[in-house]
């Protein structure tokens, strides 16, 4: 499994019409997986104190 991750910008018109397979919420994070195994990561950056985000994809 290759976990490609280069794209940290997060573009919320290419999240429209995308539905979410599961959610995780953790303390410092949330992530949500789309069915096209596309992720956003929502998580705390300690060291800034501020909310990030990133998106990601899983390719098999």
């Amino acid at each position: 499994m290759n976990v490609e991750s280069t794209n940290f910008k997060v573009i919320p018109e290419k999240l429209k019409g995308r539905t979410i397979e599961d959610v995780a919420i953790t303390t410092n994070a949330v992530v949500i997986k789309f069915t096209d195994g596309t992720f956003l990561d929502i998580y705390l950056d300690e060291a800034a104190q501020t909310l990030k985000t990133s998106t990601n994809k899983l390719d098999s």
